[in-house]
């Protein structure tokens, strides 16, 4: 079929794609798709590229930190090594310095008896004293008191929390009661130990404290229990609704004072 288009004064699509053909279409959807292959790929690429860079930077990050453990884990193995060197030589020290004490002892109990017994005596009372000052550990039959700030929010805190009163307080009726050895929360009560409020804790031995506490107390455990319960303070204590809990113990460790004593008397100078 054939039409003359020269003599009509319009055409239609029809007249012309029979004059002319159909589109090529599906060159078009060829053209197309190779250039979504090639998209496709480009990101591909590009998101290889970008997960390769981020593999290498973690792996080098984690170089660098398997070296920094590494270094460290040296400095701490060239440590250990040097004071297993010290305690070592220390302990050399030590048992030569026994084995001399040893033979002045026994030389001393041969030839000088009453040097000797001189000597043994003050060492003696040295021991004592160091003993009643808090300067060894001690362990025995005694009780743990308990004690925590109330469970119950009141309007004010002065019926909430437990005091340096309270503390201050226990002790004593402890010590009156024949406590030979308290301390609280692990510190030695010495004569001259402080106990101070500090906001919410006590500074005891100049050191902060918070509840709960335990106060922990070597003696005869039935009289320390029974003069606990009698003191005012206990009443007072149950009565501001704070938590109040003594226990009979059949064995409790009091550790030594540590600090320095000097520290607490520089400001002393003897006259006599």
């Amino acid at each position: 079929m054939s039409i003359d288009i020269k003599n009509k004064s319009y055409y239609t699509v029809r007249d012309i794609s029979i004059k002319w053909g159909q589109p090529k279409m599906g060159s078009i959807a060829k053209s197309i798709s190779k250039k979504g292959k090639i998209t496709v790929m480009l990101v591909f690429v590009l998101l290889g590229i970008i997960i390769a860079l981020q593999v290498k930077s973690v792996a080098n990050s984690n170089k660098i930190r398997n070296q920094s453990i590494s270094e460290e884990v040296k400095q701490a193995e060239a440590k250990i090594a040097e004071l297993e060197q010290q305690l070592a030589s220390n302990k050399e020290k030590k048992d030569a310095l026994q084995s001399r004490y040893n033979t002045e002892m026994s030389y001393l109990y041969n030839n000088e008896k009453e040097f000797y017994e001189l000597y043994k005596k003050y060492e003696s009372d040295i021991e004592m004293h160091r003993f009643q000052a808090g300067l060894t550990t001690v362990s025995g039959s005694g009780i743990d008191i308990g004690v925590d700030d109330a469970p119950v929010r009141y309007e004010t805190t002065a019926g909430l929390l437990v005091h340096d009163i309270y503390l201050n307080e226990i002790v004593n009726a402890l010590r009156s009661a024949g406590a030979q050895a308290i301390s609280i929360n692990g510190e030695r009560i010495l004569s001259m130990t402080e106990m101070l409020c500090m906001g919410p804790s006590i500074r005891v031995n100049n050191t902060k404290l918070f509840a709960p506490y335990h106060i922990e107390a070597i003696g005869n455990p039935q009289e320390l229990l029974a003069a606990f319960k009698a003191s005012y303070i206990y009443a007072i204590m149950v009565k501001d609704n704070l938590i109040v809990d003594p226990v009979i113990k059949d064995n409790i460790t009091i550790k030594k004072y540590s600090k320095s004593y000097l520290s607490s008397i520089d400001k002393m100078k003897e006259i006599e």
